[in-house]
C-alpha cells in the first residue's frame, strides 16, 4: 500500500496475509521509504512460511503470549490503574504491530523497528473499529521526545511486568535497542521550556474571553480558568476535577486528587496551600456544581489553543501559565519566597520537577494593579 506522507513523498507498507479454512492464521507488515524495498522484504517473507513447518512455527507464535497480552496483564494487575496518558499510551502500543508480537519473538532490532516506525509516524488502527479508513494511515511524524516517552512508558512493562505474567521478559535486548536510538539521536528528553505570557498577550486573551462570557453566559468563563491557572498554579486537568469538599475554606488548604507523578499518579492525594488571590477566585465561583470549575479540561485547552491562533499568540500553551504563577511565587516572595514554602503550593515532592517552572525574570509583582483583579475576584 502506497502512503501519501505530509511534505509530498511515499512510503510503502507491505502486509502478508495466510488463511487457513477461510482464516486469517497469520498477517505480517513492514513499511519502507520505497517501493523496491518492500518488494524485497515481499518475496523473502513470503519465501519463508513455504519451509517445512514454517507456518506451524509461526501461528504457534502467535498462539504463546503477545506484548498485548503482557501489557494487559500488567494494567489489570493495578488495583488503582494508571493515569490518563499511561493508560492510552499502553493501549495505543497494544494496537501497534508490536502488540502481535510474541514475547519469544522479539529482540533488540524489533524493538528498534517500533521506535523507528514511532519516529515516521505508523498509525495504530483505531480504538473505535468504525473509525477504520485509509485516511486514519496516513503517516504523522513524531518528535524524538514523544518516541521517548512511548518507550518510557513500555519500559515499566519490562520493568514489572514479568513476574505479573510468568515471563522474563527481554529487558536487555530493549536497553540495548534504547542504547542504540539514544546514539543515533532517534530518541531525546524534551526541551526545557520557559515560555510565559506577557502582561499585553493576557490582556488581550482577558478581553477575548471575557467579551465572549458575556455575550453569552453559558460558555466556559474561560477568564476566570485563566486567573484560577495564574493564581494557584496547578494543571488545567487538576484545576477541573477540584470538588468543594476538598476545598478548606478556614486553613486556606487544597486537596489534589492523583496529582500528575512520574511513578505513581493514581492515589497520589496531595494537600497544597492556597494564595489569598486563589481563595478569593475560589470563593467567587458559584456552588451550582459539585466541582469548583466545573469545566472539561480539554475544552479548556482546545478554546485557549483556539482564542492564541485567533489572537496571533504564538507559541503560548494553557500549560505556560503554571510556569508563569510559579515563576511569580518566586518574583514576589511569596510567604518568604523560600523553595520550601512555594513547595506547599505547588505540590511538587521536595526532589521533583520544580525547577522546570522556575523562569524568574523580576523581583517585583508584574500584575500588581492588573486591572483584571476587580473582575476575576467578583462573583460570577
Amino acid at each position: 500500500m502506497q502512503r501519501k506522507k505530509k511534505d509530498g513523498s511515499h512510503s510503502y507498507t507491505a502486509v502478508i496475509r495466510k488463511k487457513k479454512a477461510g482464516k486469517v492464521i497469520l498477517t505480517k507488515t513492514e513499511t519502507f521509504q520505497n517501493e523496491q524495498a518492500a518488494k524485497r522484504w515481499l518475496k523473502k517473507t513470503e519465501r519463508d512460511p513455504k519451509a517445512k513447518g514454517a507456518v506451524e512455527r509461526a501461528v504457534a507464535a502467535r498462539q504463546r503470549k503477545t506484548w498485548s497480552d503482557v501489557i494487559q496483564a500488567y494494567c489489570d494487575a493495578s488495583p488503582e490503574g494508571f493515569g490518563k496518558t499511561k493508560t492510552a499510551t499502553l493501549a495505543y502500543l497494544q494496537r501497534l504491530d508490536v502488540g502481535g508480537m510474541a514475547v519469544e519473538e522479539t529482540d533488540d532490532h524489533a524493538f528498534f523497528c517500533l521506535a523507528r516506525d514511532l519516529l515516521n509516524g505508523v498509525q495504530a488502527p483505531p480504538a473505535d473499529p468504525d473509525a477504520d479508513c485509509p485516511e486514519h494511515y496516513e503517516l504523522k511524524p513524531r518528535k524524538p521526545q514523544t518516541v521517548n516517552s512511548y518507550l518510557a512508558t513500555l519500559r515499566t512493562v519490562f520493568l514489572y511486568g514479568g513476574p505479573i505474567c510468568k515471563l522474563d521478559l527481554p529487558i536487555s535486548a530493549f536497553e540495548t535497542a534504547m542504547r542504540t536510538l539514544k546514539h543515533q539521536n532517534l530518541i531525546g528528553r524534551s526541551a526545557k521550556r520557559d515560555r510565559r505570557p506577557t502582561l499585553e498577550e493576557l490582556d488581550r486573551l482577558m478581553s477575548h474571553f471575557y467579551d465572549s462570557f458575556l455575550a453569552d453566559r453559558r460558555r466556559v468563563p474561560m477568564h476566570k480558568v485563566i486567573g484560577a491557572a495564574i493564581t494557584l498554579g496547578h494543571r488545567q486537568e487538576a484545576l477541573c476535577s477540584i470538588p468543594w469538599s476538598d476545598v478548606d475554606e478556614n486553613m486556606a488548604r487544597l486537596t489534589i486528587r492523583n496529582m500528575k507523578h512520574p511513578r505513581q499518579t493514581a492515589g497520589n492525594d496531595v494537600v497544597v496551600w492556597i494564595t489569598d488571590e486563589g481563595m478569593k477566585l475560589i470563593k467567587s465561583m458559584p456552588r451550582n456544581n459539585e466541582r469548583v470549575f466545573a469545566y472539561n479540561p480539554d475544552t479548556v485547552s482546545r478554546r485557549f489553543t483556539d482564542a492564541c491562533k485567533l489572537l496571533g499568540i504564538k507559541d503560548l500553551r494553557f500549560h505556560d501559565l503554571r510556569h508563569e504563577a510559579i515563576s511569580r511565587f518566586f518574583e514576589t516572595g511569596l510567604d518568604g519566597g523560600s523553595r520550601d514554602i512555594i513547595l506547599k503550593y505547588t505540590g511538587h515532592a521536595p526532589d521533583g520537577s520544580l525547577s522546570r517552572y522556575i523562569h524568574v525574570n523580576q523581583v517585583s509583582d508584574k500584575f500588581a494593579g492588573w486591572k483584571w483583579w476587580d473582575i476575576l475576584f467578583a462573583p460570577l
